[in-house]
């Protein structure tokens, strides 16, 4: 058990090294990102303008523009999935396939002892369980069906040609049920029927059996819609800032070119922060693992386990916080030094505090009152000399 345990503990060193690499790139591309990300948005945000959807104008041939009209289906034919014979009058049409599977799920305890429970779920994912830490859960290794996206032709909003990469990019809005599924399906594929608003080849749906497919649809429908990009023709392309990035959106609901840019930035900002938050957790739990070595040998003093258990913790948060800001601060440098010239105080401030943490570090403490009690002692000796 003591093998498994060292091995464990190796381990943790190692994949220490990795989540810290990780963690590091992950803050330094999310920086430049979001640097690049912003800068585009703000040149869109001084160029573009709204115009109406039911005229193209050639006077804004090549320049950014945000309009607003309803998907035009009418030169259209339904979209549909020939294979099982399912059609609707929308955007897009999207079958889903879900394999009823093995999925693992472990967690790790204290004394890094791996811990794995397996469950079978629904789907969409192939699940490889040739890499399942237990074997006798087996999944099959390929879908028999795959999911698919199917699109109309010709669709416009106003008087524009709706461009392919918005259409891909269009959220769906509805789901086709059950009602519809069973009047259109006429169990055309072999072994498949409708079942509960899916169609299906398990026996029982309720009580599946690895390997068992279910199929749904849903699908876009017309509406209103925003859409943000360069004139070209009768249809748009994106829109390229100097640095590089691009925008191309498209989105339901009426929204002006600055809606649609602010809801950008707070979208970005949003991802910056998230993606902050995982560098720091991967950072200081890669800091941490390097402290496995440490902490077993502590563990064989009760005491000194927990003492060094704690110590090791602090450091791991101060010095994941203070290595997360440093890699924040030089990836903004080259961009908005004043930011990067902050974010280093409050680094300087962490380490100084670490260090005044060490000062008041209990060991520390034993041992100067050793060394007090030691010279007392001398002097007393001397003394009676």
């Amino acid at each position: 058990m003591s093998t498994v345990k060292k091995n464990a503990k190796t381990g943790g060193f190692f994949g220490g090294i990795v989540l810290l690499v990780i963690g590091v790139l992950i803050l330094w591309n999310n920086e430049g990102r979001t640097v690049q990300m912003q800068s585009v948005i703000n040149e869109a945000m001084k160029n573009y303008t709204d115009v109406a959807s039911t005229t193209v104008d050639s006077k804004y041939e090549g320049k950014l523009i945000a309009t607003t009209g309803n998907l035009d289906l009418s030169g259209s034919n339904p979209v549909q999935d020939a294979k099982f014979g399912i059609k609707v009058t929308g955007a897009k049409l999207e079958r889903v396939v879900e394999m009823y599977e093995w999925v693992e799920d472990c967690t790790t305890d204290e004394d890094n002892n791996k811990n794995c429970t397996y469950n079978k779920e629904w789907t969409s994912d192939l699940v490889d369980s040739s890499e399942f830490t237990k074997s006798g859960y087996t999944n099959p290794t390929s879908f028999k069906y795959q999911g698919e996206a199917f699109y109309a032709s010709n669709v416009k909003v106003g008087a524009f040609d709706l461009p392919q990469r918005l259409l891909e990019s269009l959220s769906y809005d509805k789901e086709l049920n059950n009602e519809k599924i069973t009047e259109q399906y006429k169990n055309t594929v072999e072994g498949f029927k409708v079942v509960d608003g899916y169609i299906t080849n398990a026996e029982n749906i309720t009580d599946a059996k690895i390997g068992d497919l279910r199929i749904s649809y849903r699908y876009a429908s017309d509406g209103e819609v925003s859409m943000l990009g360069v004139q070209k023709g009768s249809t748009l392309t994106a829109f390229t800032g100097k640095k590089g990035k691009s925008i191309f959106t498209i989105k339901r609901g009426s929204y002006t070119g600055k809606e649609i840019l602010n809801g950008m930035t707070k979208a970005n900002n949003t991802m910056k922060w998230l993606l902050r938050l995982l560098g720091f957790i991967l950072v200081m739990g890669g800091i941490g693992s390097l402290f496995a070595p440490l902490q077993l040998i502590a563990s064989k003093v009760p005491v000194l386990g927990g003492i060094v258990s704690f110590s090791t913790s602090l450091i791991s948060t101060v010095l994941g916080l203070a290595i997360s800001l440093v890699v924040i601060a030089i990836a903004w440098f080259r961009f908005r030094p004043v930011l990067s010239i902050i974010l280093l105080a409050i680094v300087v401030g962490l380490l100084v505090f670490l260090k005044l943490q060490k000062g008041k570090n209990p060991m520390s403490s034993l041992k100067s009152g050793e060394e007090v009690k030691d010279e007392s002692k001398t002097d007393s000796e001397s003394l009676k000399k």
